[in-house]
């Protein structure tokens, strides 16, 4: 259902049935890559994985252009790419940044959200020395299963159960690898 407010504003009501993980986005012009896009996290009163956990973390993947999408989108379309070839990203963020800090406690099991919002770069992800289990893709619970890495496309969405180690003499990094070979498997 679509409320028009005036000329230039629109509200828009949705009713959304199925609980998840999801993000909005435009469609219009490229605007998504350059930021018109968030997560969109619909609660589950009959969550079977709630006692599982004890936090909630959002972690949103994304790539970055150093231009505008409207230009990219040009070049991107134009006869002159006949190959189709994709713009390249000149980097690779978490939650639009480079350098985030994560707080968590040790001993603690957080369900991290992990939203793709690029625009073409899929990412490698995974937690230093922690293996977790997934347990939700694209809005749809599944049975736990253990993992050390996700390779997420453009738009995918993962949650996982993470559970800290239980000391605190360092800290673990949140790691992304943009599309390219497999960082933590040896190349032939």
């Amino acid at each position: 259902m679509c409320i028009h407010l005036s000329n230039s504003k629109r509200l828009i009501l949705v009713e959304i049935d199925q609980p998840g993980t999801y993000w909005y986005h435009s469609h219009n012009k490229g605007q998504y890559p350059d930021g018109l896009r968030g997560p969109l996290i619909v609660h589950d009163k009959d969550d079977p994985h709630k006692g599982l956990y004890d936090e909630e973390i959002i972690l949103t993947l994304s790539d970055w252009y150093h231009q505008r999408m409207p230009k990219l989108i040009s070049k991107f379309l134009s006869y002159t790419n006949p190959t189709g070839a994709e713009p390249v990203p000149q980097a690779a963020l978490m939650n639009d940044s480079q350098n985030i800090t994560v707080a968590v406690q040790p001993g603690k099991t957080y369900l991290v959200r992990i939203i793709n919002m690029a625009a073409f770069a899929a990412q490698y992800l995974w937690f230093e020395d922690h293996d977790f289990k997934v347990v939700e893709v694209d809005g749809v619970y599944t049975e736990p299963m253990e993992a050390k890495m996700l390779y997420i496309t453009a738009a995918q969405r993962v949650s996982v159960l993470l559970t800290t180690k239980n000391e605190t003499t360092r800290n673990y990094a949140f790691v992304g690898s943009m599309d390219e070979v497999n960082p933590q498997c040896p190349t032939p």
